[in-house]
């Protein structure tokens, strides 16, 4: 268990739990994790899939868009959803989209 910083909305602390299969395991990402934190690199896992993202992405920009522009970035965005849509955002890698684009 490592201390992940704080939630924003509430000021708790979150902790990240995870379990490995020896001692030694733990101690490297036990290190690794509060190496990143200190940097302030450190991205807390979550489970939000490229579609969720652009859901996300895409209501946050359609209030300042026209509903014709809205309509063509949710057309364009339709050939990423369906290669691209099931991947966990944190897993998206650059050979994904690479042979997205082939």
């Amino acid at each position: 268990m490592v201390d992940a910083g704080s939630d924003p909305s509430t000021g708790k602390r979150k902790q990240l739990t995870r379990t490995f299969g020896t001692l030694r395991e733990a101690k490297v990402e036990y290190a690794r994790i509060t190496n990143r934190r200190y940097e302030g690199t450190f991205i807390e896992p979550n489970e939000i899939t490229v579609n969720e993202w652009l859901d996300q992405w895409l209501d946050t920009k359609a209030e300042d868009l026209e509903e014709s522009t809205v309509y063509s970035y949710t057309m364009t965005l339709a050939r990423v959803r369906g290669k691209l849509g099931h991947i966990r955002l944190q897993q998206l890698t650059e050979d994904h989209v690479e042979a997205w684009m082939r």
